[in-house]
């Protein structure tokens, strides 16, 4: 009976570890998303003067980043990472580099960066610019960052399904940039192509100064330009990669992140029958 008792005893304390377990496993996963939810949607306060930069990833966040960096300030690049005066909202909220408190020390005009969906995004009466890419050369683009940046070995066919089915950090392409779209007509949100930064840097700029409401010198505007230039970033392409941000913020390696720039990399990888794959999902959502 002792043997027995004993063996009860074993049995139910096994049963309340193996309980403990999973409820710390359970709550060291959930804090994360609590700490989040608390940081973006309860801490932080928009001013009504606050920018924010959106896109989905590899979509040219940084390059209006780097825009409004030259238009509020007078543009000195003496700045370890953009990111120094433009953060990235949640992730910097998310994983503690910041506290929304510390936020409130950045002077106005406040601009950040964020890859959220509408439907997460701290709203306000702040302007929010949202920067769309062609949905192809994302692909691309997201695959060589997965590859320098995350760690990936598998193919680009492998990451291709990935993407198609929304697998991949921030989810679904089509679902973000649809949502947004859905907006547009706000008149506190502007709508930018990528392709267009390209094309037409300058009249670009003219659009983000009108919508904003800057008023930036006419004898400053040449060395805008050239600063927002492409080739002028890749110099500098230190300030702008994702490795030496998270090297600001932990002190990790390095590896670059500012690649070509290209509008057309989806012809590099893309075959004809992703090219169906992916016009067959666009005609669900536009």
């Amino acid at each position: 009976m002792k043997k027995q008792g004993k063996h009860l005893i074993s049995s139910i304390m096994k049963g309340l570890s193996l309980s403990l377990r999973g409820y710390i496993t359970l709550l060291s996963s959930i804090l994360p998303y609590i700490d989040y939810y608390r940081g973006i949607r309860l801490d932080f306060i928009p001013r009504e003067d606050d920018i924010f930069v959106v896109s989905y990833p590899r979509s040219g966040t940084r390059w209006i980043q780097m825009i409004l960096y030259q238009l509020t300030t007078p543009g000195d690049m003496n700045i370890d990472h953009i990111s120094e005066v433009s953060p990235w909202i949640e992730h910097f909220l998310s994983n503690h580099v910041m506290e929304a408190k510390d936020l409130e020390k950045y002077p106005s005009p406040r601009i950040f960066k964020s890859h959220l969906p509408y439907s997460e995004i701290p709203k306000g009466q702040c302007k929010y610019i949202y920067v769309e890419r062609n949905g192809k050369d994302v692909i691309v683009s997201y695959y060589h960052f997965y590859q320098s940046c995350l760690g990936y070995k598998n193919s680009f066919q492998d990451f291709f399904k990935l993407f198609m089915q929304g697998k991949v950090q921030y989810g679904s392409w089509f679902k973000h940039v649809s949502e947004w779209r859905n907006h547009q007509d706000h008149p506190n949100i502007m709508f930018i192509r990528y392709e267009d930064l390209i094309l037409n840097l300058p009249v670009t700029i003219d659009r983000i100064i009108h919508f904003c409401g800057f008023h930036v010198d006419k004898e400053r505007m040449s060395d805008i330009l050239k600063k927002c230039s492409f080739s002028f970033m890749k110099q500098h392409e230190n300030m702008f990669d994702y490795i030496n941000e998270t090297k600001w913020e932990k002190e990790c390696s390095q590896k670059l992140d500012v690649r070509k720039g290209q509008n057309t990399q989806a012809r590099q990888l893309l075959n004809q029958e992703q090219e169906k794959q992916f016009e067959k999902e666009w005609g669900k959502y536009f």
